[in-house]
């Protein structure tokens, strides 16, 4: 599966949002919007539709759980992929409750992020 994919980034960090950015583009896909927080991030995937958000769980305004579970309820269309640097047991069965189709463990490289991709892309809506 390598086909180009639509994909947000909602992230309140600036460096975490550009390198994703880069790996993404470097792979082929097209990032049609960013967010710093989550209430940004349901805005933009109402307006873009992406075919997967990549949701930081530790968001201004809105967390990543909050922010996925509107974004399910906006937009249900869109996969979702949870990025953290806590993957705990809570925050994963969170995600799961909410809708979050694959996770990626900061810091995180490539390998990674593309797994994350194609197993969310797998599973059936």
């Amino acid at each position: 599966m390598r086909n180009e994919l639509n994909i947000l980034i909602a992230d309140d960090d600036r460096t975490t949002r550009h390198v994703l950015r880069l790996l993404l583009r470097e792979h082929g896909h097209q990032v049609v919007a960013e967010a710093s927080d989550g209430e940004k991030a349901v805005e933009l995937c109402d307006a873009h539709k992406p075919d997967i958000a990549f949701l930081d769980i530790d968001m201004p305004r809105l967390d990543g759980h909050l922010a996925a579970e509107r974004i399910r309820l906006n937009t249900p269309g869109v996969r979702m992929i949870m990025v953290t640097n806590l993957p705990t047991l809570d925050n994963v069965q969170k995600a799961l409750q909410v809708g979050i189709s694959g996770f990626v463990v900061k810091p995180f490289n490539a390998v990674k992020v593309v797994e994350a991709i194609d197993h969310c892309m797998k599973q059936k809506r």
